[in-house]
């Protein structure tokens, strides 16, 4: 149980909340951590969660912690283990929402069952159009030498994923220099060095930005990997078979499973003030400091559940974080997209034989689609909606651009909305180029001493997936310190997902095989062949 005592070490005028582990923040990541804890040990360990804003309601970041009111049912998808292999987004919020009842509608977790005959739309940047048959975007619309060039690009990027985060084996030289030369490499640079044609470039900057909620000027190749790694590949991002992007721009999910899980620790959730100064005592103890008079909080293990701006109004002792760390997390940049919802009287594109799907790379709107059917029950909404990503213009309502839009691809009804708004998603926090290597070695620490920063969420929390396997990730590092008999199979099992089987030499060579490449090495042939001939002809001379 938490204890409660008076000081006469420090301040002898302030109270101290003691206890074993405590988890600081409120945060989704923070909520797993403490829910993982207290289902693991019950009363046998003290666990505390400072609420360090003391409302109950919406953060920041757009988490719900009040339960809709609604039917309940059961609609839990139950996919099958190739299903949730796929991606490291599905088997979280499934596990979760097998444990907690949770209803998720097929087009959340399983997008590729809700086939249409409807078409799609894409949009290239002079304005033309190209209607897309296929039930998810395989761009058509290229020609052969562009649609070769992203295929192989991508698979390029596939590889390099397996590389450097499923081996987990970073000791050597080599590969500490091959992730320092992803890291120090802006997306920008690697798309102009690696892509010729402008198509494919315009769609990998959308796809860059979609998925970082950052321009590919500022994103460096190994937080761009990792971020993709997490859905198990590159492609599909601009396209709905996307659980991450769906996920954050619907919210469905996390609304229900955040409710669960602040439920279920709330018997061990403290309203704080504001935290000020984190030091140590006698090397044993954490001590959480605020305002002079108010309670302080000591603990064995401290687990970060906070944003990385949060930090920035805190006092941290040098030994429990260096300089260069704290330097790294100060210095992220907040990542931002725009999120849009347009409301008609009724879905007047599948008259015209579209699915409402919208891919463009001339904008505003860079990708949407039509609101799924989001009722547990399977009431139909009161109109019809289409919901995307909008290229980020400084606070600019972007409504008569994005009318004027669907009145190209849709025609005049689409001049007529029932209502429009747009919000801003900054839920992504993106390490400069050149730091990422040091958080992942901040966050991924075997054996910390005191703090454990495996929850210091840099997806925040309108990814509801990043925010499960933060907290997931900080269980385990805490279980570790505290009883690491207690660590089941099925707890390290679930933080090695995906599990994707390596490819044979050839693919590797073939991955490798790219237009830029091939003319480099046709051009190395010319010039042997040139050299040789020459060579022949002075011989014979």
């Amino acid at each position: 149980m938490v204890k409660h005592t008076k000081s006469s070490t420090w301040e002898s005028s302030t109270s101290h909340i003691k206890a074993d582990v405590i988890i600081l923040g409120c945060s989704l990541p923070g909520f797993v951590t403490a829910h993982k804890l207290k289902k693991r040990f019950g009363d046998t360990v003290d666990i505390v969660v400072l609420d360090l804003t003391g409302k109950e309601i919406e953060s920041k970041c757009n988490v719900a912690f009040q339960e809709e009111q609604e039917e309940r049912g059961e609609y839990i998808h139950k996919g099958t283990a190739k299903e949730l292999i796929e991606s490291i987004g599905k088997h979280y919020i499934a596990v979760y929402a097998k444990e907690f009842n949770v209803p998720i509608p097929d087009a959340v977790i399983s997008p590729e069952k809700l086939k249409t005959s409807l078409n799609k739309l894409f949009e290239y940047k002079t304005g033309d159009t190209v209607e897309c048959t296929q039930d998810y975007h395989d761009f058509d619309y290229l020609n052969i030498l562009e649609k070769f060039e992203l295929n192989q690009y991508q698979t390029l990027l596939d590889q390099y994923m397996k590389d450097l985060f499923q081996a987990h084996a970073i000791d050597n030289a080599y590969e500490r220099k091959q992730l320092m030369y992803f890291d120090q490499t802006t997306m920008e640079k690697h798309l102009s060095y690696a892509l010729i044609f402008a198509n494919s470039k315009d769609i990998m900057r959308n796809i860059v930005n979609i998925v970082c909620g950052a321009p590919a000027t500022i994103v460096s190749v190994l937080f761009y990997l990792h971020q993709c790694y997490r859905t198990s590949g590159t492609r599909n991002h601009l396209d709905g078979n996307n659980t991450r992007l769906r996920e954050k721009l619907l919210g469905h999910c996390r609304k229900r499973i955040a409710s669960k899980l602040q439920k279920s620790v709330a018997d061990i959730t403290v309203s704080a003030k504001s935290i000020n100064r984190i030091s140590s005592y006698s090397n044993e103890q954490v001590i959480l400091r605020s305002l002079k008079g108010d309670t302080n909080y000591v603990c064995s293990l401290l687990a970060m559940a906070m944003k990385p701006d949060e930090l920035l109004n805190i006092e941290v002792e040098a030994q429990l974080l260096y300089d260069n760390e704290l330097s790294i997390t100060a210095a992220m940049k907040k990542g931002r997209a725009k999120k849009f919802l347009i409301q008609y009287e009724e879905s007047f594109w599948h008259r015209f034989g579209y699915s409402g799907d919208i891919l463009s790379v001339k904008g505003p709107i860079i990708w949407a689609t039509e609101r799924p059917q989001m009722s547990a029950t399977g009431s139909l909404e009161k109109y019809a909606a289409l919901i995307g990503y909008l290229k980020v213009k400084d606070d600019e309502d972007s409504r008569e651009a994005v009318i004027k839009q669907l009145v190209r691809l849709f025609g005049d009804e689409a001049a007529t909305p029932v209502s429009y708004k747009e919000t801003d998603i900054a839920d992504v926090y993106v390490p400069k180029c050149g730091d990422f290597i040091g958080l992942r070695r901040l966050t991924g620490r075997p054996n910390p001493k005191y703090l454990e920063w495996g929850a210091l969420d840099i997806f925040a929390d309108g990814d509801v997936a990043a925010a499960l396997e933060a907290g997931h990730t900080a269980y385990l590092h805490l279980i570790s310190c505290l009883r690491p008999q207690a660590i089941t199979y099925e707890d390290i099992i679930a933080a090695e997902w995906p599990t994707i089987l390596n490819e044979d030499p050839l693919s590797k060579w073939l991955a490798q095989l790219t237009i830029t490449s091939s003319m480099r090495a046709m051009a190395c042939a010319a010039a042997a062949y040139v050299g040789i001939r020459l060579i022949q002809y002075y011989m014979r001379k």
